[in-house]
């Protein structure tokens, strides 16, 4: 039987409008993996057959993200994870932001832009201190190895990702208008 909204959402918000979609309602007992590339969800899809869990297939849409959507996610920036343990019923978060440079200090910082203790004060996004060394391929592994099934080495859970990119695959509308805008 299909989920209603209004079952789980009983008085919706105003500001909230339901979404024509134009997809099918998709049922699963043994699991569901979604994003916006078919190619990506597949990868994810595949690691979920071959006995991985949500981690898993969650880091291999992500690798396979990186492929198909450059514009949309990246290697090159960060990650977070919510994870839920259906055995012990809690959530678990993981931070796969970027980290500032290894010499950095807050003292530094302030000196640097000319504030006295304790007052406040913004990097400029011109600084190079506003750039931070990525997270998502650390994030990555760290999912991996935290909230994995612990079936599936990483070379394995990124395998679908790196098959797309020595083999190839169609190009979506929605993958070609963010390339020509960057070509532009």
């Amino acid at each position: 039987m299909p989920l209603n909204s209004r079952d789980v959402f009983s008085a919706p918000e105003p500001r909230f409008s339901a979404f024509p979609s134009r997809r099918s309602v998709v049922h699963s007992t043994k699991g569901i993996v979604s994003c916006t590339q078919p190619l990506a969800a597949a990868a994810g899809q595949r690691i979920l057959r071959d006995g991985g869990n949500a981690a898993d297939a969650a880091v291999a849409c992500a690798a396979a993200l990186n492929i198909t959507e450059p514009a949309s996610t990246g290697i090159g920036g960060d990650m977070f994870c919510l994870f839920y343990n259906a055995k012990t019923k809690q959530v678990h978060a993981l931070n796969g932001s970027g980290r500032a440079a290894g010499n950095i200090s807050l003292d530094l910082m302030r000196k640097e832009l000319g504030l006295a203790p304790g007052e406040d004060g913004k990097i400029p996004m011109t600084s190079v201190h506003a750039v931070t060394t990525p997270g998502a391929a650390a994030g990555w592994v760290d999912t991996v190895e935290r909230f994995g099934s612990g079936k599936l080495s990483l070379e394995q859970i990124l395998t679908p990702a790196i098959e797309l990119g020595e083999e190839g695959f169609p190009v979506s509308e929605f993958a070609s208008s963010f390339v020509c805008c960057l070509l532009l």
